[in-house]
């Protein structure tokens, strides 16, 4: 496919794209809403404007993740938000670190390297989440999660050039009550969701809730049993085995919620989750070695190839089974408080305090290489003689380990005024982080590359941490002039000042960096409304990453200025919900992450390098239809040109680099069919969803080695999903649910994170069907 499109042809999909999601034929949204007795569409409140609003009069491209749809869709995870936002893939940093790296309108964000925040901006209730380390866990108790796409800039701040992820969880309602849901499936999988709501006291309610998630990896561990010992005075992992399978999970999650309402006009709700996972990294499979890419160790390489039992190959599917013996089971905890108070001074005005303190600790060692299995043998011996004081020990391809530590507490001031001529929002934030990110302090590392490791006893090393200090003070003001009931003249302006200083140990060498500075983002918009359940809107907005330092590297802020123009509309009596967006942006000072073998400093390991620049195009479109009773459709669609408009000269030129991990076409739709009573109050409820990708170029270079080009790109790939419940059905005064489901139904077995090591190519993989029945008792 051409790398861009002219104008023409984009106004021409523009137009296809609009007329098949008018027709109910695109694919569509998951603001998901359950019709009322009238059949018809509900309200959905989001808080994409930091204010309680109706989703249809938000004049932003969002999506809105209800309770129903993330039930239905099973979504535990924000890698599972890929599925159900158009313009948005999901997929698992390799190396078992935690981190999500999300693409949205052509925007890649991974903030993996030690000082570099992210382009895509996560918020737990109203709070930034500062680290990318650790945020894969399990979701607390939730009441929805809104997927904001294109520059928040203003109102969200720093480090959401590309969008923002705002997941929001349940306040306790007052009522007794209590939730057990229990899932059986296979691999093993045991689930169990606890939730107990309390009757309110006076002016205080609470609600507790508890999960148990586990399951086994889909993946069999030919290097399972292997023994490694990582312990030391200042690590935390000691002796380890390598699991008997890859990807499992086995995590804890508690969540507890209390609410101070003594009137109406004021509210205190403090709200502590906690969760931890003792699960595995995703397999890894090696797809191709070539050694003459390792230079002076192609030797070596060929030395081990030729003197052990052949490699597992994996080809592009994922296998049954690899050999990832360097891999052990990863830990990942983290916890958090928030206080949130509301006060109404009056009918115009009110005042909002987000107080909150977060912190997670995650541990992880992963074959990412895939080509575990290798040992010193008599035969590698007798080709290469210096090995022979080793001769037995387990031979390291490629093999990461990693440690991290996250602290952050952040305090925000909102003030909303909201008049007949004007609406205000108005704010101040302070956020602090503390991180601590590299190898576990005493061993060698942050990765362990074709290295001889004697006894399975994990060398010692000098150290590899980074010490890293960031504080960020913002004040905000976004304004809407009503001039008439149709027409709203909008604008906002955020300036932030950030501060960051760095402590790097790079082997053993000590690099210390300061960053400071002071920076604005600012949008202006017009809202018209020409009709009733119509919302055409336009704006411009600018945004930027914050910029840092690795060591003795710094890197500019990555800054976007955008344009974006949609159209919200409820129609046909509220049955059909249509909502469209298309917008460009141009993007400066791409923060590349990179290995510093590219500035011929590899003693710094990764860092972040400025890639160039981009400018992305493209149209989205969401639509909710019911046709008649109990039959709902929903669906998504998103198209994204992206095209690079510079090229830092370390990574090619504009004829020959390629940006990755970008979908040009995200498709997404869902079918539901409720029918009438059984009996009594019992429903059936029948539903089927999929999704769909186009490929995806995943390695930027123009020349790959033929054993792993393959990886080239990941194909284009359906994923779909189905359930089938039994609901509403009467027992000891409350009510059961009974549904069987499946999820990646079609068993998609694509690549999901490539690696390219020039000697050697891995990846790992779509994780494989899974299936199992669920009974729900609410009381």
């Amino acid at each position: 496919m051409a790398r861009s499109i002219s104008r023409s042809a984009y106004r021409a999909v523009l137009f296809g794209c609009s007329a098949l999601a008018a027709a109910g034929a695109g694919a569509g949204a998951w603001a998901q809403a359950a019709p009322d007795q009238g059949n018809t569409l509900g309200e959905i409140v989001v808080t994409a404007q930091k204010r309680e609003q109706s989703l249809q009069d938000v004049p932003i491209s969002v999506t809105a993740v209800t309770q129903a749809a993330l039930q239905a869709n099973r979504i535990t995870n924000v890698t599972d938000l890929g599925a159900v936002a158009p313009n948005l893939s999901v997929r698992s940093a390799a190396g078992g670190s935690g981190i999500p790296v999300f693409a949205m309108r052509g925007v890649v964000s991974f903030g993996s390297v030690p000082g570099q925040d992210k382009s895509i901006s996560m918020y737990l209730d109203g709070v930034f989440i500062g680290s990318s380390y650790a945020t894969s866990f399990e979701l607390p108790d939730l009441e929805r999660i809104e997927v904001l796409r294109g520059p928040q800039g203003t109102l969200f701040g720093r480090n959401s050039t590309g969008g923002a992820i705002s997941i929001i969880t349940r306040n306790p309602s007052g009522r007794f009550g209590v939730h057990q849901a229990v899932t059986y499936g296979n691999y093993n999988e045991v689930r169990s969701v606890t939730r107990v709501e309390l009757p309110q006291w006076g002016p205080l309610s609470a609600s507790v809730s508890y999960v148990h998630d586990q399951r086994d990896g889909d993946i069999k561990n030919l290097g399972a049993g292997q023994v490694w010992d990582r312990s030391g005075p200042r690590t935390l992992q000691g002796v380890q085995v390598s699991p008997k399978t890859l990807g499992a999970k086995n995590a804890d999650t508690w969540f507890a919620t209390v609410r101070f309402k003594p009137n109406d006009n004021f509210e205190t709700v403090y709200k502590f989750d906690y969760a931890v996972n003792h699960g595995t990294p995703e397999g890894t499979g090696v797809v191709g070695v070539f050694p003459a890419g390792a230079g002076r160790n192609a030797a070596l390489l060929n030395a081990l190839l030729a003197g052990n039992p052949p490699l597992v190959f994996s080809g592009a599917e994922r296998p049954k089974y690899v050999n990832n013996f360097w891999t052990s089971n990863n830990y990942q905890r983290v916890f958090g408080h928030n206080i949130t108070t509301n006060i109404a001074i009056n009918d115009h005005i009110s005042l909002k305090n987000i107080l909150a303190y977060r912190k997670s600790f995650n541990y992880s060692n992963d074959d990412i290489s895939g080509a575990g299995g290798l040992f010193v043998t008599p035969q590698v011996v007798a080709r290469m003689p210096q090995l022979a004081s080793v001769l037995g020990a387990p031979f390291v391809i490629s093999g990461s380990e990693s440690q991290s530590t996250a602290k952050q507490w952040s305090d925000e001031v909102q003030l909303n005024y909201n008049s007949q001529p004007l609406t205000l929002t108005a704010g101040a934030l302070y956020f602090h982080l503390d991180t601590v990110t590299g190898t576990p302090d005493g061993l060698l590392g942050p990765s362990i590359t074709l290295t001889p490791v004697p006894g399975g006893r994990v060398p010692f090393g000098p150290r590899n941490l980074n010490f890293n200090y960031a504080k960020s003070a913002a004040a905000y003001v976004q304004a809407e002039v009503h001039v008439t009931r149709k027409l709203d003249i909008v604008g906002g302006y955020r300036i932030t000042k950030d501060d960051k200083t760095g402590t790097n140990y790079v082997n053993g060498a000590l690099f210390n960096f300061t960053y400071s500075k002071t920076k604005p983002s600012y949008m202006a918009g017009v809202n018209y409304r020409p009709a009733e359940g119509i919302l055409v809107y336009g704006k411009y907005a600018n945004g930027f990453v914050s910029g840092g330092a690795v060591g003795p590297i710094a890197f500019a802020p990555e800054t976007v200025r955008s344009w974006e123009g949609g159209v919200k509309s409820d129609l046909l009596d509220r049955r059909l919900r249509l909502n469209l967006a298309v917008f460009e942006a141009s993007y400066k000072h791409i923060q590349a992450v990179s290995g510093g073998v590219f500035i011929n400093r590899p003693e710094l390991g990764t860092l972040v390098i400025d890639q160039g620049g981009i400018k992305t195009k493209g149209v989205e479109g969401e639509f909710t239809l019911l046709p008649m009773r109990g039959l709902s459709f929903n669906g998504g669609f998103g198209y994204t040109d992206v095209r690079a408009t510079s090229v830092n000269p370390i990574f090619g030129t504009l004829a020959t680099y390629h940006p990755t991990l970008r979908p040009r076409w995200t498709t997404n739709i869902a079918a539901q069919y409720e029918t009438e009573p059984l009996f009594r109050d019992a429903r059936l409820v029948l539903r089927a969803d999929a999704s769909w990708r186009s490929t995806i170029r995943t390695f930027s270079q123009d020349v790959i080695p033929a054993p792993f080009r393959i990886l080239t790109y990941s194909p284009a790939s359906w994923i779909v999903n189905t359930r089938v419940a039994f609901k509403d059905i009467a027992l000891a005064r409350g009510h059961v649910e009974v549904a069987l489901w499946a999820k990646n139904l079609n068993d998609n077995g694509a690549p999901v994170f490539p690696i390219n090591f020039f000697f050697l190519g891995s990846t790992t993989y779509q994780s494989a069907r899974t299936f199992g029945i669920d009974v729900i008792y609410d009381y």
